[in-house]
């Protein structure tokens, strides 16, 4: 924990003051100087661009660090209600996408509320960002009281029962063999080209799902969508 503190200062302070510098001396001079060549400029808006990829990384990693505190007090809520805060935070990029989000009546769980409010964001937000081509991303997310029983994957130190939440979509989906390698920190499934991303949103939903004594799987089929399904106990 200590460790996970000290990078947190560094990153947040000691790494991202000189790509600010970067990115703020690169701008001034693109904005006031008018006789650069066509290649010059160019290479001027990539560094621009590589050092705010870089930035994004940066506050990526600060997001994973902090997702492994588990000191922060766990909280009775209604995911109801967090889950209308994600999507109130997330309503620019909906209506952007055209995209829709339908819930089923979600459980009241004693949860860390900012983690599972990240994770939400992160898993609604990925769906919507790997969607298909003119095909308007469509979210379902259902809950449902299982015994552990009926959790069709391998489980460890696990309770009586879970709470089983979905989350399905409608977009490009994967391929089986990812199910499990696209949790894990910097595992990228596309090109930077093709989706922005840094590839540590995911790994920062299993540490939190961690965090509650919980599970999460991922199931996919290439351009037929992707279900994550997260269990926390009962």
């Amino acid at each position: 924990n200590e460790e996970l503190l000290s990078f947190n200062y560094v990153a947040s302070h000691d790494l991202q003051e000189p790509l600010r510098k970067i990115q703020a001396f690169t701008n001034r001079i693109l904005d006031n100087e008018e006789e650069f060549s066509p290649t010059t400029r160019d290479y001027f808006n990539r560094v621009t661009n590589a050092a705010s990829r870089m930035q994004k990384l940066l506050e990526a990693l600060i997001s994973y660090s902090r997702a492994n505190n588990v000191e922060d007090d766990f909280t009775d809520v209604d995911l109801n209600d967090l889950l209308a805060e994600v999507l109130g935070d997330l309503s620019e990029m909906i209506e952007e996408k055209g995209a829709t989000v339908e819930s089923s009546g979600l459980p009241k769980l004693k949860i860390i509320p900012t983690q599972i409010h990240q994770m939400f964001i992160n898993l609604i937000a990925n769906a919507i960002k790997y969607s298909r081509a003119g095909i308007p991303p469509k979210i379902k997310i259902t809950s449902q009281l299982i015994n552990v029983e009926d959790i069709k994957k391998p489980v460890y130190l696990h309770h009586k029962s879970y709470w089983k939440i979905a989350f399905q979509d409608n977009g490009i989906g994967f391929e089986s063999q990812y199910e499990d390698k696209i949790f894990e920190l910097f595992q990228r499934l596309h090109g930077k080209n093709e989706f922005e991303g840094t590839g540590i949103g995911l790994a920062i939903c299993k540490k939190i799902v961690q965090n509650h004594n919980g599970y999460i799987f991922a199931e996919g089929r290439p351009e037929k969508g992707a279900t994550f399904l997260i269990y926390f106990p009962a």
